[in-house]
């Protein structure tokens, strides 16, 4: 009893010491480092390194605070990139919070799956991909749309995706502008803004970006048949 009493303790200890060793560099970095904000910091594995998570980006420090490092870190044991295996968690963390009434949200009758698209109104390949939209449907694929204007905030796009969402019939004037179809230009209170910022925190580079409910992205668009297929796979891993 005694003898798992004093483990016990070492243990609680160790873990009061940890905690103590990542408030002290989070303190440091965010002294060296004020423009920065650092929402989540924690050690990786034995590694001698902590990984901060800063607007989406990971990135590696020593355990002093002197030396960073921002790129992929592969375990050579078990050959896994814990960088990429890292943004996959962090991802199905943000998928989780979305609101669903920020989405313009294309449903079958029976969804068996979801995927969360990031989508530009001009760009060829959500036009392509909206177009078989109901191919889409037909494999029981649920579409949630986010925009992403490519354009950035203050570009033709960005317009595009508000009139949209100001449309009276969303899923309406959603199918009519990727057709290519001009609408007459509305606006209103709308989420464009705060989704196109999600995406890139989310690590969007082009459209459109295809997000899995496990958090794993595929860029680029994907035929509906061969979609039903990698989220049939992708399910039954997670």
């Amino acid at each position: 009893m005694l003898r798992q009493y004093f483990i016990s303790l070492a243990l609680l200890w160790g873990g009061f010491a940890h905690a103590a060793d990542i408030d002290k560099l989070k303190q440091q970095l965010e002294k060296s480092l004020p423009e920065v904000k650092i929402d989540s910091l924690q050690e990786v594995d034995n590694t001698g390194l902590y990984e901060a998570v800063v607007n989406g980006e990971i990135i590696y420090f020593s355990a002093d605070g002197r030396y960073a490092l921002q790129g992929e870190l592969v375990s050579l044991a078990s050959r896994t990139n814990l960088t990429e295996q890292r943004k996959v968690s962090l991802r199905k963390d943000m998928l989780n919070t979305l609101d669903e009434k920020d989405m313009i949200i294309f449903e079958p009758e029976k969804p068996e799956h979801t995927l969360t698209v990031f989508t530009d109104i001009d760009c060829v390949y959500c036009r392509k991909m909206h177009s078989e939209i109901e191919q889409y449907k037909e494999q029981g694929i649920r579409i949630r749309y986010m925009a992403y204007p490519r354009g950035g905030i203050d570009s033709a796009s960005y317009d595009d995706a508000v009139t949209v969402w100001c449309a009276d019939d969303r899923h309406e004037a959603m199918t009519r502008a990727k057709q290519g179809e001009e609408l007459a230009a509305l606006t209103c209170d709308n989420p464009v803004k705060a989704e196109f910022n999600i995406g890139r925190k989310m690590g969007v580079q082009g459209t459109p970006a295809l997000f899995m409910e496990s958090g794993q992205m595929l860029p680029g668009y994907v035929p509906a048949e061969r979609l039903r297929e990698i989220l049939d796979q992708n399910s039954g891993q997670s």
